[in-house]
């Protein structure tokens, strides 16, 4: 029986995206095909940002400055995530949603207004951050002149020389200290607002991937051969820290986490320094993961067709590649075929051609087709390899939900 015909009077009762999103991940039947667009949190992340900044904007009408008072920020956080997600016409079946910031960070933190912008300012320090130029602060971090732009790291791996350092460099923040500090209450309440009805994921990077953060780029490639001890010993602090922030996440009460992971492909490392400093962490990393209770997507940049068989015997709900780029090919039919029906599989759709350079039924026609590849797997979502550009128009991505939802789940 065909996976994607039209909707038909033999396709099951409706289900809320949450349920079809689960169901596709588990390969059982479901109503119509789930979408789940790559990082939305990224597309929508200018739109989220100006209007968090707007209501603060209101607040400091004939103020020089105003004090973030932690609920209320959190209401204002919220409020800023729901209206982002109202652009679309047809919305996708899962949010993604992001760690919230404790309690010490907003009893020291102050929002001013200057040439027109609203700004965060650390009270003590007097270090100021653009709303619209950062990412949302989260946990218990602190304002500084490094993370008041965004920025890409080429090579710090001059300065870990010890264990020690790392220690350091790396810090163990135990889940009950991060819940006990606020950390998840924004996540929470999103939860109780909208777990019910969407599927509510979150971002984590692999312990490799999270190496990026201490080693740069540069200094991760080199690190591999001329300090192997050391980057085991990051790894295994990586995925000690991300396992407890994984609790914070399940105790928040989402459904999923898109656990995902650079240079890793075949076009970027051996087969043999992903055999030594990826796979064996990733697993334990899933293990853990799925124990408690959270549905893996595992997202891979880069050629993931020669690791894809090991992959799919990982304890992960499903995986997801990245479209054809960079000299390599990721039919979405060879993945189908890679995984061997041991996971579900989430599409591949070019998000610069789809996004930019495409008409609205060109956008539906590559749903059809990538449906007609993603319906031999054990479960099938729409997605796409990578976040929608910025300048891309809101109804294509209200086009990839509705075709996608006008194709009924069957098997």
């Amino acid at each position: 029986m065909s996976f994607h015909t039209e909707r038909s009077t033999t396709r099951i009762d409706y289900l809320t995206p949450k349920e079809r999103l689960i169901k596709a991940l588990r390969g059982e039947q479901v109503d119509v095909y789930p979408v789940a667009p790559a990082y939305p949190s990224l597309f929508l992340a200018d739109f989220e940002r100006a209007f968090y900044a707007e209501q603060y904007r209101l607040r400091l009408r004939g103020r020089s400055s105003y004090p973030v008072q932690y609920e209320e920020d959190i209401q204002l956080r919220k409020q800023a995530f729901y209206q982002s997600y109202g652009i679309f016409k047809a919305r996708p079946d899962w949010m993604e949603v992001h760690q919230g910031a404790s309690r010490a960070w907003a009893k020291r933190t102050e929002m001013v207004l200057q040439d027109g912008q609203v700004y965060y300012q650390d009270i003590d320090t007097g270090v100021r951050a653009a709303v619209k130029d950062i990412y949302f602060p989260a946990g218990d971090s602190r304002l500084t002149s490094q993370n008041a732009s965004l920025q890409d790291l080429w090579d710090t791996s001059g300065q870990i020389e010890s264990k020690e350092q790392i220690d350091e460099l790396i810090p163990v923040v135990k889940a009950e200290e991060m819940l006990e500090r606020g950390d998840f209450e924004y996540p929470r309440q999103v939860v109780a607002d909208y777990g019910d009805e969407y599927f509510l994921s979150t971002v984590l990077d692999t312990p490799f991937s999270n190496a990026y953060d201490s080693l740069g780029f540069q200094g991760l490639m080199l690190f591999q051969h001329d300090h192997p001890d050391l980057l085991h010993y990051i790894l295994e602090r990586n995925l000690l820290q991300t396992e407890e922030v994984m609790k914070g996440w399940a105790a928040s009460g989402i459904h999923g986490v898109y656990a995902e992971e650079v240079f890793t492909g075949a076009d970027i490392i051996s087969q043999r320094s992903y055999d030594e400093f990826v796979f064996p962490y990733n697993k334990t990393y899933f293990e853990r993961m799925s124990k408690l209770g959270l549905l893996p997507i595992h997202y891979v940049c880069g050629d993931i067709i020669p690791r894809l068989e090991r992959i799919s015997r990982l304890e992960i709900a499903a995986v997801a590649a990245e479209e054809s780029k960079k000299n390599f090919q990721i039919d979405l039919a060879e993945i189908v075929k890679g995984v061997d029906g041991r996971v579900a599989v989430f599409g591949n759709i070019d998000a610069i051609q789809y996004g930019l350079h495409a008409s609205l039924d060109e956008v539906a026609g590559e749903v059809r087709r990538q449906v007609s590849s993603g319906a031999q797997a054990k479960g099938f979502v729409v997605s796409t390899g990578s976040p929608f550009p910025l300048d891309s128009n809101p109804r294509v991505i209200d086009t990839l939900v509705k075709t996608a939802h006008a194709l009924a789940g069957e098997k």
